[in-house]
């Protein structure tokens, strides 16, 4: 027999609603729709819980329309990049070439690596007697000698100035062994770049160039490129290709903190001596970022494009992503009452400069709010606060701005729609996957300055990578993240709270297929 509601109770039932929503708009629900009687436990923790949720949606809100901002500015630029105010490299003239001591740490690299480097210095169109390449190492003393028996007849070949440092004090990240290769670099102009940097012919002169025209140092945006090519690989080279046209481009083009990519830079000596040469940190770059502009030194960003490998692995993905979040809570730790307190940064330097900081850190909030769904559901909230409401739906809305132009510039840079549309997702669904361990490294890097600086696998040492690494052991957290999901899934089902258990549902579906994801297969 089926019940048949009568007109009268609909129209209660109607009126019921009603109230509630009027309620709820004029936030009259302090704590939300409550499905149970909320205990006192249960209201110290949703204060808690609200006021994390509140900062997390606002910072998240700034973020995003800022990166909307940059994204419309390094749009403007790729569809048009002639229009090129603001970048510099342009026809400035400059007096006499000085010598230019180029800088590469190296650790684990294997010689094709290096011969490709060599190379690619070999091309810049910069007098070969007015260069030097000093290579740091930190590997064992036969291996940096059969590098050393290796280059000999390549760098006899290609006219070049060559040494390669080995460092026996191997202590101080990336910037210690910077400060070892500028005890040795007697050039009045000092160029950094990784290993793997692939630099346009111009690109020396052009740096210089600008530093006679004014600038005091100077980097250039970089994108990505492979050797091997896996789904991973494809992917990075896409974020990398696109994203950076916003991070790096359209932030320096719109006036925002100049953060130098220690992959391509140049700068004066002298400068560098100013500000006590690098720190012995892993975020070296960044550190001297923010003291150059501290000190009110003009940095630039070269209208020039150089080319970086990607990791070729989600452990190898995960470390660089890890490292980068270390170095923007190191950062802000030892640095933002720097940047803050400084006269030589504009008020807008110095808020981007913590947004900055904190662009890696935010990738956990993905993983946040997936616990903070969690324990909401549990306690009992149907639906949060109005304010809560009204964030949330702002950052999806502002979002759509961004992701359209991500989309367009994706285009300009060479992808088809498809391609486009697919690496947005897959690099979304990444971006879910990592969160979890990135909310773990961002609590980690809170407590402590130690970190373990590995350096991401290049060309052939990538199928070593391979075996060296169990995979399971790589995907602890990701694991174990899953596992609690499934379990918290269950007690859901058992409970009947069905809205929360598709939620954490859908999480589990995007999670497992980014396991898929981050298994890639050769081609």
């Amino acid at each position: 027999m089926h019940y048949i509601m009568s007109a009268s109770e609909y129209l209660e039932i109607k009126e019921l609603v009603r109230q509630v929503i009027q309620q709820y708009v004029m936030n009259q629900y302090p704590w939300g729709v409550i499905t149970r009687p909320l205990t006192p436990v249960s209201m110290s923790i949703l204060f808690v819980t609200y006021i994390m949720t509140i900062a997390m949606l606002a910072l998240s809100l700034i973020q995003i329309a800022v990166l909307v901002r940059y994204s419309m500015i390094g749009l403007r630029y790729t569809k048009n990049p002639r229009r090129r105010s603001n970048t510099v490299g342009n026809g400035a003239g400059f007096r006499k070439l000085p010598l230019v001591s180029i800088l590469i740490p190296i650790k684990n690299e294997d010689a094709v690596t290096i011969k490709r480097s060599l190379q690619n210095i070999a091309g810049l169109n910069y007098p070969r007697n007015l260069i030097e390449v000093i290579y740091i190492s930190d590997d064992p003393e036969h291996y940096v000698n059969s590098l050393i028996e290796y280059v000999e007849p390549m760098v006899r070949r290609l006219g070049l100035n060559v040494r390669i440092l080995r460092r026996e004090d191997n202590t101080g990240y990336k910037g210690g062994a910077l400060n070892f290769g500028l005890e040795y670099a007697v050039g009045d102009v000092i160029a950094v770049f990784d290993v793997d940097t692939i630099l346009p012919s111009d690109y020396l002169m052009k740096a210089v160039e600008a530093l006679f025209g004014g600038y005091d140092a100077v980097t250039a945006v970089w994108k990505g490129y492979y050797t091997v090519s896996n789904s991973i690989a494809r992917l990075m080279k896409f974020m990398y290709d696109v994203y950076n046209e916003t991070f790096i481009r359209g932030r320096f083009l719109g006036g925002g903190f100049p953060a130098i990519s220690s992959n391509n830079l140049v700068i004066w000596r002298r400068v560098l001596s100013s500000v006590n040469g690098f720190c012995r940190c892993t975020g070296e770059d960044l550190d001297l970022s923010i003291k150059l502009r501290a000190m009110g030194y003009r940095v630039g960003l070269l209208d020039s494009v150089v080319y970086c490998e990607v990791p070729y692995t989600y452990p190898s993905l995960k470390r660089q992503f890890s490292r980068w979040l270390f170095n923007g809570i190191w950062n802000m730790k030892h640095n933002l009452r720097l940047l803050l307190s400084s006269k030589g940064t504009t008020v807008w330097e110095k808020v981007d400069g913590l947004l900055w900081m904190l662009q890696f850190p935010s990738i956990s909030f993905a993983a946040l709010s997936i616990l903070i769904t969690v324990v909401l559901s549990i306690i009992g909230v149907l639906i949060p606060p109005m304010p809560i409401l009204f964030l949330e739906i702002t950052n999806i809305l502002i979002a759509f701005p961004l992701i359209i132009a991500l989309l367009s510039i994706s285009k300009y840079v060479g992808y088809n729609a498809w391609d486009s549309i697919s690496n947005a997702v897959k690099s979304a669904l990444i971006m879910v996957f990592l969160s979890f361990p990135m909310l773990i490294y961002s609590v980690e890097s809170l407590l402590t300055d130690d970190w373990e600086w590995v350096p991401t696998p290049k060309g052939t040492s990538f199928q070593h990578a391979i075996h060296r690494n169990a995979l399971l052991q790589d995907l602890i957290h990701e694991i174990l993240a899953i596992s609690i999901l499934v379990m918290v899934m269950i007690v859901l089902v058992i409970n009947k709270q069905l809205l929360t258990t598709i939620y954490i549902a859908s999480i589990v579906a995007i999670m497992m297929y980014g396991l898929r994801l981050i298994v890639p297969q050769n081609h």
